[in-house]
């Protein structure tokens, strides 16, 4: 029997048109461990694909900063990396590029 755990993701909206929905998603996670390969696989299936390059998306784990992602989920910087646990909250904050 496999457990999964509870994990509450939320974002920044990328543009007016993106304000509709207020971005909350619960998902399951087998793995309770923090890593950039759980982080990237939760990001490429949460985060928008936005146009363009520069980008950035700062990762919270209840409040703390534990990664940057770039672009369209082509890279990752660990920042931190703090187990996940039940009922955590991942929350992804948008950068635009900058000229």
């Amino acid at each position: 029997m496999t457990l999964k755990f509870r994990v509450v993701l939320t974002r920044d909206s990328v543009c007016m048109g993106d304000d509709v929905d207020n971005h909350t998603k619960i998902i399951h996670i087998v793995s309770l461990r923090s890593s950039p390969k759980i982080i990237m696989n939760i990001s490429k299936k949460y985060l928008p694909k936005i146009r363009g390059y520069g980008h950035t998306w700062d990762c919270f784990l209840d409040g703390k900063l534990i990664a940057v992602i770039n672009g369209n989920c082509s890279g990752i910087t660990l920042i931190n990396n703090p187990p996940f646990y039940s009922g955590c909250h991942l929350d992804f904050k948008y950068h635009s590029e900058t000229y």
